[in-house]
């Protein structure tokens, strides 16, 4: 078993990332994991992501807030507990178009070296 406290998540930057605080609740810094990560994201009004994709698919779920997801074609808006799969490879961006901040969970797998090396 391994826990990590939310008040101890490490915090973690990521490319093309805007007016967010980010925080990784299991997996990579915070702890062994053998295939995923999880981690959290607090969307400030105006914030969001770039369009650009990853190899790994993802899994968001909005927790609060409302958060506008797009993959260059479609966008869809997710209210609280509303999720998304992103397939590799796919597009995407986040926005927070709304004056309240958007928490957002995130699941991802690891990728194929970092499972390799056991992370």
């Amino acid at each position: 078993m391994h826990i990590v406290r939310f008040a101890e998540a490490p915090g973690y930057t990521a490319p093309g990332h805007h007016d967010m605080a980010m925080v990784r609740l299991q997996g990579r810094e915070a702890g062994p994991s053998a295939d995923l990560w999880i981690g959290v994201s607090v969307i400030a009004p105006g914030g969001g992501t770039t369009l650009s994709s990853s190899p790994q698919e993802k899994m968001y779920v909005a927790l609060d807030g409302t958060l506008h997801v797009s993959n260059g074609e479609n966008q869809v808006t997710l209210g609280k507990w509303d999720s998304c799969r992103i397939g590799g490879g796919e597009d995407r961006r986040l926005t927070n178009r709304t004056n309240s901040p958007v928490t957002v969970l995130l699941v991802m797998p690891l990728s194929a070296d970092e499972r390799q090396r056991g992370l």
